[in-house]
């Protein structure tokens, strides 16, 4: 049993509002193999060579069309997909989000979204480089902070390697959700469907001020020894404003309603003005409104939705594969 990790893009014990969690990592005692390619929809679990020297950790199980990809957050990975917050843990019950504190438990289950999706589809997820820094099957490593093209390119490479067919359902959470938007741009073609899971998007710009973004910036570029992963967001959103037009396709937005613990804030990252819940929120309305899409709040859930209410993620993700067949049938 793991306690609750997360880094999010907001204020936490590591720092300023951030997309990731403060400890990360699969456990060495669940890592795979030290190759991982199976094309054909076979099993995956281990490295798999992408090109050019480098190497990314990923997982895939199931069978079907289309295959669902799901994209974790800052300084989160493959493993956060096989977990949920245990039931009946305090966290479920608390008025604020507990999980960015280290707070709550998480086990494997059987009813985490990707062993519940790979019962009736194809899905994979994987490690972005330096997410996990512990066992014999690490993607390779890269300078950090990085942007966000980086991971689209590694993302396109993988699924390339791992011969997994379009049309992709795209299941980003968190920063997972600036990937996934910019690779519907640049890959319209391969993208069936999105499921945005309390994603980032550069609406953010529109409800925040320039300070704030700024700062949120910085915190989220920034890196530790617990956080190795740095992102670098308003880049990102001037690379998305650069691509061109998404491509109209099945999708929905989920948003959290447990607020961000301010109230455990350091009294020095409290004094710098970042993103509010508040603009979070009004950002994905925004977003929804862009995608043509619904969005569903989260009920008592915190910003991992996945974690707190793995059912809802997958009965969306299942919603939209079921859109995605119907539109190629």
């Amino acid at each position: 049993m793991r306690t609750g990790h997360r880094t999010t893009l907001l204020a936490t014990v590591c720092g300023l509002a951030v997309l990731a969690s403060c400890t990360t990592g699969r456990p060495a005692s669940d890592v795979g193999s030290t190759t991982g390619s199976s094309p054909g929809n076979g099993p995956v679990d281990g490295l798999v060579d992408i090109g050019g020297g480098r190497s990314i950790y990923a997982t895939c199980a199931g069978a079907g069309s289309p295959t669902v990809v799901l994209i974790a957050g800052k300084g989160n990975g493959a493993q956060d997909w096989q977990d949920v917050l245990a039931p009946g843990d305090p966290a479920h019950d608390a008025p604020g989000d507990d999980l960015p504190w280290g707070m709550g438990t998480l086990v494997p289950s059987e009813a985490a979204v990707l062993p519940s999706v790979a019962r009736f589809t194809r899905v994979c997820t994987y490690d972005r480089p330096d997410v996990r820094v512990e066992g014999t099957d690490i993607s390779t490593p890269r300078p950090q902070p990085h942007t966000v093209d980086l991971d689209v390119s590694d993302l396109h490479a993988l699924l390339t390697a791992l011969g997994e067919p379009p049309p992709y359902v795209l299941v980003p959470h968190s920063y997972g959700g600036l990937i996934a938007t910019l690779y519907a741009r640049t890959h319209p073609g391969a993208v069936g469907g999105l499921v945005m899971v309390d994603t980032a998007t550069p609406r953010i710009e529109d409800v925040t001020s320039a300070v704030r973004l700024v700062n949120w910036d910085a915190a989220n570029a920034a890196t530790s020894p617990q956080v190795r992963e740095g992102v670098r967001l308003i880049d990102a959103f001037e690379k998305i404003a650069a691509a061109p037009p998404p491509p109209p396709v099945p999708a929905v937005v989920l948003s959290a309603d447990k607020p961000w613990r301010t109230d455990l804030v350091p009294a020095a990252a409290a004094a710098t003005e970042t993103v509010t819940f508040g603009q979070w929120l009004a950002a994905l309305d925004l977003l929804a409104r862009d995608l043509h899409a619904e969005n569903i709040t989260a009920t008592g859930s915190g910003h991992d939705i996945y974690l707190y209410h793995p059912a809802l993620v997958t009965d969306q993700i299942r919603r939209i594969v079921d859109d995605v067949r119907s539109s190629t049938s």
